[in-house]
């Protein structure tokens, strides 16, 4: 008899998609900001401004541009975990942050008053 084995699953594609992202630990109050670098179905990359550590969980916000003249935006509420950690690069390009997405919820965002 023949045992099947399974593959790995094919990597996400992952999209060039620079769009805001604010981040922080959760149950903590202070938001940091970043832009994505590129966005998948079960993940994203964005640069931040210290490391983490592999396995550390993080809330994330990603806002999505106006969908409608109204201004009202989409976010995107995440909780993810760290997976890899690219270290900054000389000359003040901050490390690169890769989260697994976990949890999502879509959410509609008022502009600003």
């Amino acid at each position: 008899m023949v045992k099947r084995t399974h593959a790995a699953s094919p990597r996400a594609e992952r999209f060039p998609i620079h769009i805001p992202i604010r981040y922080r630990l959760p149950h903590t109050s202070e938001w940091f900001e970043a832009w994505t670098e590129n966005v998948s179905r079960s993940g994203v990359l964005f640069r931040a401004a210290s490391p983490f550590e592999p396995k550390t969980t993080l809330d994330v916000r990603l806002e999505f541009p106006p969908i409608n003249r109204a201004g009202l935006h989409g976010e995107v509420a995440c909780k993810g975990e760290v997976v890899r950690v690219d270290p900054a690069y000389h000359g003040g390009i901050s490390p690169a942050i890769a989260i697994a997405i976990h949890h999502y919820r879509l959410a509609k965002k008022r502009p600003p008053n």
